[in-house]
């Protein structure tokens, strides 16, 4: 499978989400974003990944989970050298994919390479032994497409955005003010005088 990285291109599309975009638009602009120009995609990665003979995926990641997943059923050659464009149909069959956890752990802070590979049966084997694979065995042939609607307008809504999600503070039995912060998240304490 192929996981490209779509942090540049969703801060765009949550903000079009904000503004009301329909869904079907929504649906054709993450697609046309998950498919788009990437560089750097070796020759042997389009033979082994890029649908040639085999069944695989095209993944788009957003922080630290699958916000889309497509069949690769080709590619060719994009506008600018050295850049593929996949052509892609959805994977119905991989609606529980959505929202998941990135394929080989999220990008790191500074990573700078937006594509990467990740082995297809450990992926769905992963999602097997979890217990998620099937959940929307059921549910239609457009449960994908539902489900990638709803994993960005999550993102999309003011408690994903607030820089206070997953901010606690308590009293500290030793004395003071406790302040739990997610890892990662910078912080400024400010102590007013006379306070």
């Amino acid at each position: 499978m192929i996981v490209v990285n779509l942090k540049r291109s969703m801060r765009r599309l949550v903000e079009q989400v904000r503004l009301g975009i329909p869904d079907d638009v929504l649906l054709e602009q993450l697609e046309r974003d998950t498919t788009a120009e990437w560089a750097g995609v070796s020759s042997e990665a389009l033979y082994e990944y890029g649908g040639t003979g085999s069944t695989d995926y095209l993944v788009g990641v957003y922080r630290d989970q699958i916000v889309s997943i497509y069949y690769i059923r080709g590619w060719h050659a994009g506008e600018q050298p050295g850049r593929v464009v996949f052509d892609v149909q959805p994977a119905m069959e991989m609606a529980a994919a959505i929202g998941q956890p990135v394929p080989g752990n999220p990008w790191k802070r500074g990573e700078a390479r937006p594509v990467r590979y990740f082995d297809t049966r450990t992926f769905v084997r992963d999602l097997d032994d979890r217990g998620v694979l099937n959940i929307y065995d059921d549910a239609g042939d457009d449960a994908v497409d539902r489900c990638m609607v709803a994993v960005i307008r999550d993102l999309a809504s003011p408690a994903a955005q607030s820089p206070l999600a997953g901010v606690e503070v308590a009293a500290d039995p030793r004395g003071g003010i406790r302040v739990t912060v997610p890892l990662g998240t910078k912080v400024t304490i400010v102590q007013r005088a006379g306070g």
